[in-house]
């Protein structure tokens, strides 16, 4: 991703409107350390050197993401699978199944390296 702006402060508040948009499932990122880094008043300065990461660790504290999306999408799957839950007293009983996941015979997919 590249941000371009006028000056640095308008491209970081650019970059970090990038940032946040980026939803990225199954895989971890240095997204949250990016938008630390971009946070940082000393970094919008550009008074930064190349001592700047050791001397912040708190860069490293990540705040905690809510991950609705994941969340809906396991929910949509065990109402699928186990039929949907009810407040209300139903003969109906729920079929308790774990999702069988397929095999994928190797040389399925292209390797690209």
């Amino acid at each position: 991703v590249i941000a371009s702006a006028r000056n640095h402060p308008n491209a970081c508040a650019k970059m970090i409107r990038a940032l946040n948009e980026f939803r990225i499932r199954g895989v971890k990122t240095n997204i949250p350390f990016l938008l630390n880094v971009l946070q940082q008043p000393a970094f919008l300065d550009a008074s930064v050197d190349t001592y700047f990461i050791d001397e912040h660790p708190n860069l490293f504290e990540f705040r905690r993401s809510q991950n609705r999306a994941q969340k809906l999408l396991s929910f949509l799957g065990e109402v699928q699978v186990n039929g949907p839950t009810t407040p209300l007293a139903t003969n109906l009983k729920p079929a308790y199944v774990d999702p069988v996941v397929p095999a994928i015979r190797s040389g399925m997919f292209r390797t690209l390296f």
